[in-house]
């Protein structure tokens, strides 16, 4: 086989590919094609059932969703109940792209017409049918749930009534008149169990009425302890402010102890260097009046020996006595500067005393 295909010429092959081709894109568009109309047609309109309560009455609600993009024929919605078909609406509505149409039954008018005067009810489908004839089903829960419910809770009670009669007019069952002998031969028992049941139960109550009230009087306790606790904590934190006040309040006292004792210092070490500063001035004035003494005394002493000299002079000379006066006249003069300057070292002195 592998070897007749090598033998083929290329136009063979060539047509071949081809051939294989095109019928491959066929598929391909058949497949696209018969989804699209699915997708139109049969599997755009999705069924919902749902239960829905309005105005204290139950409403069967089925919703039929179009999820295509193009509009969608409704022709029929019914339901399929033991391979019948009961159609609820027969009128044919359109149904818009990507929308939704609602139909709502009363659950009693759904029960009277899914199955009538019947006390049992089986599975059922709701269906859509499109313009070609295609349904759709779905199976019908919560609504079926509900009317199981309704009766079941109707034949208990039909159930009860009849009981109830029967045990009125005597006319019991073998059952029911077997269970009565029952109840009879078993009665001391019963009531041994019963009397036996309610002492254990009292106990048991009485049990947790003690149990209750212990628990009640430990809780009591544990917030008298923790009353307790907490008074101390807060009379601890009272005498920990108090002794921190006190500390506080001795520690301002101490800093103002130093502060008047630094201050006194700083005072009497300002008065030191006065004092210093005054004595200094004092020796330096003493020591510029000693000078100034030594000076105007070496200047009187200079002042004699000149007027010696003159006088000598003079008596050598014979010079008129109207120059002596001027000599004597100065002599006076620097006497008295020199008391001048003794009093002005006193005043000094006075006053740095």
């Amino acid at each position: 086989m592998i070897d007749w295909i090598k033998n083929l010429e290329l136009e063979f092959v060539i047509t071949f590919g081809l051939l294989a081709i095109l019928i491959i894109i066929s598929l391909v568009v058949l497949i696209k094609s018969q989804r699209t109309l699915n997708l139109i047609g049969k599997r755009a309109l999705i069924l919902n059932e749902d239960l829905v309560k309005r105005d204290a009455q139950s409403f069967v609600e089925f919703m039929v969703s179009n999820s295509s993009y193009v509009n969608v024929e409704a022709a029929a919605i019914g339901l399929l109940y033991q391979k019948k078909l009961m159609p609820l609406k027969e009128e044919t509505t359109i149904i818009l792209a990507r929308d939704s149409f609602k139909l709502s039954i009363p659950l009693e008018a759904f029960r009277s017409y899914l199955i009538g005067n019947d006390v049992k009810v089986k599975k059922a489908k709701v269906y859509v049918e499109d313009s070609l004839g295609r349904r759709s089903y779905k199976k019908v829960r919560n609504s079926i749930v509900a009317l199981k419910k309704i009766l079941k809770s109707e034949i208990k009670a039909s159930q009860a009534d009849e009981k109830k009669e029967r045990f009125e007019t005597g006319n019991y069952r073998f059952g029911e008149r077997l269970g009565l002998v029952i109840a009879v031969i078993f009665s001391p028992f019963t009531k041994t169990f019963k009397s036996l049941k309610k002492g254990i139960n009292r106990k048991l109550k009485q049990r947790e009425i003690r149990l209750e009230l212990r628990q009640k009087e430990l809780d009591h306790q544990q917030m008298l302890r923790e009353i307790a606790e907490e008074e101390r904590r807060e009379d601890d934190r009272a005498k920990v402010e108090k002794r921190l006040m006190e500390e506080k309040k001795k520690a301002n006292i101490e800093a103002r102890k130093q502060a008047l004792k630094r201050k006194e210092e700083a005072r009497i070490l300002a008065q030191e260097v006065k004092d210093t500063e005054e004595e200094l001035k004092m020796a330096e004035a003493e020591a510029a009046l000693h000078e100034y003494t030594d000076t105007s005394e070496k200047d009187d002493r200079d002042d004699l020996q000149k007027d010696d000299h003159l006088e000598d002079q003079m008596i050598e000379n014979e010079v008129p006595e109207e120059i002596k006066e001027p000599v004597k006249k100065k002599k006076t003069s620097s006497k008295k500067k020199s008391e001048v300057v003794e009093n002005e070292g006193k005043n000094e002195k006075n006053e740095a005393e």
